[in-house]
């Protein structure tokens, strides 16, 4: 790795990782006629990923919505990394959703992992870790919960639980607008909390809508919601900040999310099925 600069070796390192991840989506037989050809980039990026030395630890933030719940295994697979390069391993710092792209922009941390509906931080590039079809759970008391769908107009009067006010949700705020619904949003930051309080006290709460996800159907419901977009998780950095390390676990995640659903939701063509 002589003569190789930290900016080249990071360029390098970069364009390894795509072009495994385009040699992984072409499928198994390109993939098997491949193999030694990914024996060496895999070699060739472990030797230049041990060079990579970061000025301080890359800085995550972890919207709080997100964890234990949402993405369960989110925390393993960022242990994981930091195991598996342990010279880039992530210090983690936990926020409330609307405190991570200020935080990201401003530069208190490198990256960020936030839930969304498709809206961004102004100057922040996003990645998106998975998406579902928005949903709005309602308990079994709720007019709504034999419904088959929801439109943001029934929910006019009603108090809707959500993650954040930031325009991560604008496209809500937007929709709701539109159909000329006037709905009390209200944060609330835990799955729990929110699920106590739609059961205790009604109203609704933003969810995604994942077949087997509710934990007791015969008395909360999620109900696809269709005047929205997906509701994400999504990986943020700032405009321009692309870096080896940040490619890295973003893609590190990336791709272990997505087995975490295919284990709870089957095959993609099951997916495909629910929309998923």
């Amino acid at each position: 790795m002589s003569g190789l600069t930290g900016g080249s070796v990071q360029d390098i390192v970069v364009g390894l990782v795509l072009i495994h991840k385009t040699l992984a989506a072409k499928g198994n037989l390109l993939q098997r006629k491949a193999l030694p050809v990914l024996k060496s980039f895999r070699e060739l990026q472990a030797a230049m990923i041990a060079d990579i030395k970061p000025n301080h630890p890359l800085r995550l933030g972890i919207s709080v919505s997100l964890i234990p719940d949402y993405l369960p295994g989110l925390l393993d697979h960022i242990s994981d990394f930091g195991h598996r390069y342990p010279n880039l391993a992530p210090e983690i710092l936990r926020m409330e959703n609307d405190e991570v792209g200020p935080a990201l922009s401003s530069g208190i941390i490198d990256a960020a992992v936030v839930m969304d509906l498709g809206g961004c931080f102004p100057g922040l590039e996003r990645t998106v870790l998975s998406a579902h079809p928005a949903s709005a759970m309602v308990s079994s008391r709720h007019a709504l919960f034999k419904r088959q769908q929801i439109h943001m107009s029934d929910l006019s009067g009603e108090k809707m639980y959500l993650p954040g006010y930031g325009p991560e949700f604008s496209p809500l705020f937007i929709a709701a607008e539109k159909a000329g619904s006037e709905i009390d949003f209200t944060v609330m930051l835990s799955y729990y909390q929110v699920l106590f309080h739609v059961q205790d006290y009604g109203g609704a709460a933003l969810n995604r809508f994942l077949p087997g996800d509710d934990t007791d159907p015969s008395r909360v419901r999620s109900i696809p919601l269709l005047d929205v977009p997906p509701l994400c998780s999504s990986f943020l950095i700032r405009e321009g900040a692309v870096s080896a390390p940040l490619v890295l676990l973003r893609e590190w995640l990336a791709q272990r999310i997505q087995q975490d659903f295919l284990r709870r939701t089957g095959s993609k063509d099951d997916q495909r099925r629910h929309n998923l």
